[in-house]
């Protein structure tokens, strides 16, 4: 190694005229040998290689193709899409039947539109009369109808507490 540091420092290592031998030449100027066979060696090892990896390929040229259907991509991705389409929608309908309570709400402060017309035929001095007689028609009517759907539903929550804890209360109701 002394050798070729020492030579290194020579910028005429590849413009000289090679004569004789290339080994001996390398020898003189990088200070190591070539081992004897060295290149035959290495050509052969080369392609040994090479024949262990032709023939590896050759043998496995036969693809095995996926013979179970659900195992594909695509059919996994059709899976995927249409459980996320699945489950979207019935986020969407749960969505969709919260909005009979606003419904009600509104249906609570709307009058008739019969009301609304008769009142338009009236002389100033009934027309005073005719309203407040219609709103407590109109409250009365509503609050009964909302004082029975109330009832209907406790009456219903009652029917369930009752048959989930005990069997009894629909046996009285029968009887």
């Amino acid at each position: 190694m002394e050798k070729s540091a020492q030579n290194n420092k020579q910028k005429n290592f590849l413009k000289e005229v090679v004569t004789g031998d290339i080994s001996n030449h390398h020898k003189k100027y990088l200070g190591t040998t070539i081992p004897e066979g060295y290149f035959e060696k290495s050509k052969l090892s080369i392609l040994d290689k090479i024949k262990e990896e032709t023939t590896i390929s050759e043998t496995s040229i036969e693809v095995k193709k996926q013979k179970v259907f659900w195992l594909q991509p695509k059919v996994r991705y059709v899976a995927a899409a249409s459980l996320v389409f699945i489950l979207s929608l019935t986020i969407w309908l749960q969505k969709a039947n919260n909005n009979t309570l606003d419904d009600y709400g509104i249906e609570l402060l709307s009058f008739n539109d019969d009301v609304l017309v008769n009142s338009l035929f009236l002389d100033d001095d009934e027309l005073d009369a005719y309203a407040s007689t219609t709103v407590i028609n109109e409250i009365v009517i509503k609050a009964e109808l909302s004082e029975q759907k109330m009832d209907d539903l406790i009456l219903d929550s009652m029917i369930l507490d009752d048959t989930l804890s005990d069997n009894t209360f629909i046996e009285s109701l029968i009887l």
